[in-house]
């Protein structure tokens, strides 16, 4: 896997985008992600510890390391889409205390081209139990999504464990440079008309999209998606980082024989240029 974003223009901002269909995002790698039965241990078990299954592969969880460490040094909020209330649950949150918005943003993985893809803002809305399991907190609070302050990368994980249920997800996460903007991000994500990225971003923050196709079929593609106002050197240096990482993992994933030796190597894959000394 080779990560390569290609940069844009739009509406005053820099932006970086990339974007895979089926043949550019690998599949799941090891063999044991199919051959082996997952542990009931949180510890071991792959889809739990790094949201990464016999669909779901190793690629995807490069995608969202790749998020946190952009990101890093800010202050994180994300709108995972349509699932509120599950991604309340895994977050453990009373759903009742989460801060509800009325826009979320949306790229449409159903198009093939990116200026195309990318809507903006859109009205948000959430889950609602089928009847009879009728349930009037969510009917009551459909039209809204909930932003969620992240703290830590198994957050992220937490946030795409709730979103992967159906064939397409999305993530959006905005990375403020001073955190007590939060509440002015709220406001905007709850005025009336249609907000604007522009208005909303200032120097230093981060706009992140990851939208994701799980199970959709030809035509479809991945997005993720990222802006800011001012450019950002880091996105070539981790993207490098990564697809380094991405390709020595290919080279030694067969001489992978447990989960507990996987875990070692998904910790190796997804480690920042930082604390390693391979890039």
């Amino acid at each position: 896997m080779i990560l390569r974003f290609d940069r844009d223009r739009r509406q005053g901002l820099h932006c970086y985008v990339m974007r895979a269909d089926e043949a550019d995002l690998p599949g799941p790698m090891w063999p044991g992600l199919w051959e082996q039965d997952y542990s009931e241990s949180p510890d071991l078990n792959p889809w739990i510890r790094h949201a990464i299954n016999n669909n779901d592969g190793e690629a995807l969880a490069v995608w969202r390391t790749l998020i946190w460490e952009l990101t890093e040094g800010r202050s994180r909020f994300a709108t995972p889409a349509y699932y509120r209330d599950e991604a309340a649950q895994v977050l453990r949150i009373d759903r009742e205390d989460i801060p509800l918005v009325r826009w979320e943003y949306e790229v449409d993985v159903e198009r093939s081209e990116w200026p195309d893809a990318d809507i903006g803002f859109v009205p948000a809305r959430s889950c609602v139990a089928l009847p009879p399991a009728t349930d009037s907190w969510q009917r009551d609070h459909a039209g809204f999504a909930g932003l969620f302050e992240l703290t830590s990368q198994r957050d992220l994980t937490d946030l795409a464990l709730a979103v992967a249920g159906d064939a397409t997800s999305e993530i959006t996460l905005f990375a403020l440079a001073e955190a007590e903007r939060a509440r002015l991000l709220t406001r905007a994500l709850n005025q009336r008309d249609r907000p604007g990225l522009t208005e909303i971003l200032q120097p230093g923050d981060i706009f992140v999209d990851l939208a994701v196709v799980h199970d959709l079929g030809a035509g479809a593609a991945s997005y993720l998606t990222i802006k800011a106002p001012e450019a950002i050197d880091d996105v070539d240096h981790l993207a490098e980082h990564y697809s380094r990482a991405f390709r020595r993992y290919a080279t030694q994933v067969n001489q992978i024989r447990t989960f507990d030796e996987f875990h070692h190597a998904i910790d190796d894959l997804l480690a920042p240029p930082r604390t390693t000394g391979t890039s």
